[in-house]
Formats: structure tokens, C-alpha cells, sequence
């Protein structure tokens, strides 16, 4: 069993391409309230929600703005690493609203992903554009 089998966002990749992409990830828990990555942060990986909650938000003169919730199952920070017409940079901050366990990607992961794996590549990155467009 592979630690993405349960990950409902890469439904669409097979058994041993899961597997694989498995191999590039490590994970990693969170306690509630600790910020995964700032506004303005390089963006060096892309983070799944294995379990339990994020949230996205953003620094406002008249206060805090949330932006909204990330679930389990769904990824934060992938826009910056597979849209190449995007800074590498995070345009939001996100934090842990409960204790979260989380499936990482660092970008170095991904760039060998896409040399040595290009069809497991192009797979995730047609999933991402297809949900930026819906997004939209």
C-alpha cells in the first residue's frame, strides 16, 4: 500500500505510479496554529493534507482575510511549483487550524520526478491546470 492510496486527488494515477510518487514524498505533522509557509516564502515544496485541516489567509490592513480551508486530500502550495508562468513564491499564508499530518514534496523531488518519471509528471501537473481553470 502506498501513502497516497487514500489521497483522492491522485485517483486517477495507477497503482505503481502512486507508488512511485510515493517515493518522493515524506511526511510530516503540524500542531495547530504553527504556520506552514508565509506570503513572500520561497516556494520549495508542495504540501498534501493527509489528514485533519489548514487554512489559507492573508494580511490585510484592516486585519486577517481567510481564503479558505484545505481539507484533507487536497494539496497547498502547488500552484507556484507546476505554473511556470508563476513567481516561485507563495502568494498566501497557510497554517495548521488543527494538529494535521502532512505528505511533502520538496521542489528538487519534483524536478527529478519530471526527468526520471516525465509520465507521472505531466499526469499531476494536467491535474493541477485542470483545477487552476476550475478554480478561476
Amino acid at each position: 500500500m502506498s501513502l497516497l492510496d487514500s489521497i483522492e486527488f491522485f485517483k486517477s494515477l495507477t497503482d505503481d505510479e502512486r507508488k512511485t510518487l510515493a517515493l518522493y514524498c515524506q511526511e510530516r505533522f503540524i500542531r495547530n496554529g504553527e504556520i506552514l509557509f508565509h506570503e513572500g516564502d520561497s516556494a520549495i515544496a508542495l504540501y498534501i493534507v493527509k489528514s485533519w485541516m489548514l487554512e489559507a489567509y492573508k494580511h490585510r490592513s484592516d486585519g486577517e482575510t481567510i481564503l479558505g480551508k484545505i481539507m484533507a486530500g487536497e494539496l497547498a502550495g502547488e500552484m507556484a511549483l507546476f505554473d511556470s508562468s508563476a513567481p516561485k513564491i507563495r502568494i498566501a499564508n497557510v497554517r495548521a487550524i488543527e494538529d494535521s499530518l502532512l505528505l511533502i514534496i520538496m521542489d528538487y523531488a519534483i524536478l527529478e520526478l519530471s526527468k526520471k518519471h516525465p509520465e507521472i509528471y505531466a499526469k499531476i501537473a494536467q491535474i493541477i491546470m485542470k483545477r487552476k481553470s476550475l478554480d478561476l
